[in-house]
């Protein structure tokens, strides 16, 4: 009281100003409350951790254990919310194209309505496209932001190179493989480099099916 009125207030203007018994007070939170996360990480790599749900929604019990094209718009829908795909939802995808099971024509849905919508950040010249490295000293490439292994994606650029129909044939596979296992292991960066290699180069069926099975044969590092 004495404060109130060095300030020159009344005592029933002090009261009024109080909140009553019965009213709403807001209490001042001790901890913010935790955001859901909007990454996933993954072998080392944030992921888009919306896609990757949405891919796992589509094999919850139902259906034959392959994602369909109407889980593939599903999962599209959540790749183009934001009118682009940036480097991280082009890596989340190449993720979950090598490890989820999607149907032929999901597949080739995907990957074709993917290429319609602005890429952020991307390169002017995808890696898949550019000529072998052969004066290249370095063990890695940067690709799409990411550290690849050199000799892996130079195998599969040597393999559709001038020849045949333009695909990895499964005895150009056994020499990307041979590569992949040089170490008696497959590494972080190799695994990184094969999801790149079997989304950006275009391969026969049972070539990707081959490499595939024998990447998983192999030890993980």
């Amino acid at each position: 009281a004495i404060l109130a009125q060095a300030f020159g207030f009344k005592r029933l203007q002090l009261e009024a100003l109080r909140p009553s018994a019965g009213a709403w007070c807001v209490p001042v939170p001790t901890q913010a409350a935790a955001m859901p996360s909007y990454y996933e990480t993954i072998d080392g790599e944030k992921l888009d951790k919306a896609i990757i749900d949405e891919c796992r929604k589509a094999l919850e019990g139902q259906g034959d254990g392959r994602v369909s094209k109407d889980d593939a718009a599903k999962v599209f829908a959540k790749v183009e919310d934001g009118g682009k795909e940036t480097r991280c939802e082009r890596w989340t995808m190449r993720y979950c194209l090598t490890s989820f099971n999607f149907t032929e024509a999901a597949l080739d849905w995907i990957v074709e309505v993917c290429k319609k919508v602005p890429q952020e950040d991307a390169e002017a010249e995808p890696a898949a496209k550019k000529a072998r490295t052969e004066e290249a000293t370095s063990y890695y490439e940067i690709i799409d932001g990411v550290e690849c292994d050199r000799a892996i994606v130079d195998a599969c650029r040597e393999a559709i190179k001038g020849r045949g129909d333009g695909r990895v044939s499964i005895d150009d596979a056994k020499a990307v493989f041979a590569v992949i296992e040089d170490g008696n292991k497959v590494t972080r960066c190799e695994r990184w480099t094969v999801r790149y290699c079997l989304t950006e180069f275009n391969w026969t069926e049972a070539a990707q099916e081959w490499v595939t099975e024998a990447t998983k044969k192999v030890a993980q590092e």
